[in-house]
């Protein structure tokens, strides 16, 4: 008895419609397989300092990378120098930190690794000059007292172990052991973000090359309160924390973040707990790099200019672990401006964008307080006042670039999967074969995006209708033909 055959199988033996044998190709409209992208803003190097201008476009001619990620990766390699060293003084009472969280979105290959190697150079410059000088850095009684106690109980520790074993390590030098805790992170739990963050209030930077395993590695067994320590880490606070053994106290839970993300991975920071709000977004139109760089580009400059601002501030006249600087009458005009433009029609706006909107002023008058502190310690002269060109700036960079880029890559990130046909274009044109078989070149090809049978017939079908495909003569007996000739428009776009 003959094998019946399945409802698949007979999908995908049945033979195209011969309607179109024969006939002559016509002109081919390939507009379906483009991307519905939001054009991605050029980055506007008018609106950086002289200072970071250099060192943007330095990086961007030298390493061939696209200024959409080098400027951002400056911005963030500086704010996380400049750490919880200086703030802003909105009132005699109120301060704000310059921590930026900066998400990189693209794919490998685009040149995110490398920008931030190019940030990770520059910190540990600045960490080094840290833990050479951090006996001599000045802080306030009451960082000193929050210090000290931190450090007896660590004292204490390290002779409880002593004591048990019996041993002194015998490498011990206290003359040459570091002073302090590193600058830079790579990852952490969240239990390690405390941890680390207890010894003193200067901040750290987390570099991730790729931003969700930190975000796993925060949630490990925390779940969302790993997440809330993230969030809270972009403000700076005080932050007590309960554990068995008792109370701890972060004197600054600070961080500035510079992340790489996936595409595929964005949903994992919009999740409506006001994280993805507080990233600087940045999805250029980034090919594959080929060539190699050519010279190292301004890197001497960036890491004198991080080792300098880790030395620039808190210097205990404020009595603070931080020095602060002003915001000048002529700054704070154009940044109430600029507030109300940002949050404009806010009610036209989609959940995530909005908030990103709302955000929007937080973000300027922070990169504007970059600005000056840079310049100022540039030129070896004391930070004083943010100025209106400093905001000035700060907002133009914002309008012109990182809300235009929040809005393409919180949609385009979004888009559903393409449709089958479109998939299947894409396919013969990266096999690049004139003629095809249904059943070696798509149902078991390799690369393939289609596996389902009755999927195939349907694509096959509507790039039919769309002139893209003919079916070829069934030649000889047996099994009907299963061949189709691709359009040469299609092997050539």
């Amino acid at each position: 008895m003959a094998k019946k055959r399945t409802t698949t199988k007979a999908e995908v033996d049945a033979p195209p419609n011969a309607d179109a044998i024969g006939a002559n190709w016509a002109a081919a409209d390939l507009t379906f397989m483009q991307q519905q992208l939001t054009p991605a803003p050029v980055f506007p190097l008018q609106h950086l300092t002289p200072t970071i201008e250099a060192l943007v476009r330095g990086f961007s001619d030298t390493q061939h990378l696209s200024a959409a990620y080098v400027g951002p990766t400056v911005l963030a390699t500086l704010s996380g120098a400049i750490g919880n060293r200086w703030r802003i003084g909105l009132t005699s009472v109120k301060t704000e930190p310059l921590a930026l969280f900066v998400a990189m979105v693209g794919r490998p290959g685009t040149g995110r690794s490398t920008v931030i190697e190019i940030a990770q150079d520059a910190l540990q410059q600045a960490e080094a000059a840290i833990m050479a000088h951090g006996a001599n850095t000045p802080r306030s009684s009451a960082g000193a007292q929050e210090l000290s106690a931190h450090q007896a109980r660590q004292t204490s520790i390290a002779m409880q172990r002593i004591l048990r074993s019996g041993a002194v390590p015998a490498d011990l030098d206290e003359d040459e052991a570091a002073s302090g805790p590193p600058l830079v992170l790579c990852d952490a739990t969240g239990a390690g973000f405390i941890d680390e963050l207890q010894h003193d209030a200067r901040g750290r930077t987390l570099l991730s090359a790729e931003f969700r395993g930190v975000l796993t590695g925060l949630m490990a067994g925390q779940g969302h309160r790993g997440r809330t320590i993230l969030l809270q880490a972009f403000d700076g606070p005080r932050y007590p924390v309960k554990l068995k053994a008792g109370f701890i106290v972060v004197p600054a839970l600070l961080l500035t973040v510079l992340a790489a993300v996936h595409p595929q991975s964005v949903g994992h920071i919009t999740q409506g707990d006001g994280l993805c709000a507080r990233f600087l977004w940045t999805y250029p139109d980034a090919a594959p790099i080929h060539e190699l760089p050519s010279e190292a580009g301004p890197a001497d400059l960036l890491r004198k200019l991080s080792v300098d601002l880790v030395r620039s501030g808190g210097s205990d006249a404020s009595g603070q672990y931080y020095d602060t600087i002003a915001l000048s009458d002529e700054a704070r005009a154009v940044l109430d401006h600029a507030s109300r433009t940002f949050t404009a029609g806010l009610d036209d706006l989609g959940d995530r964008l909005r908030d990103v909107y709302v955000r929007g002023p937080q973000q300027a008058r922070r990169i504007s307080a970059v600005f000056a502190i840079v310049e100022a310690v540039s030129k070896g002269v004391l930070p004083v006042a943010v100025s209106g060109e400093d905001a000035e700036r700060a907002v133009g960079l914002m309008a012109e670039f990182f809300l235009p880029m929040a809005e393409r890559t919180l949609t385009v990130t979004r888009d559903k999967e393409e449709a089958p046909a479109t998939q299947l274009a894409r396919h013969l044109r990266r096999l690049g074969k004139a003629a095809i078989n249904t059943r070696e070149d798509i149902l078991r090809g390799r690369g393939s995006p289609l596996r389902d049978a009755g999927v195939i017939q349907d694509a096959l079908r509507e790039l039919q209708l769309r002139g893209l495909l003919q079916p070829a003569e069934r030649a000889g007996l047996g099994r009907p033909a299963q061949n189709w000739r691709v359009h040469p428009a299609l092997l050539t776009a």
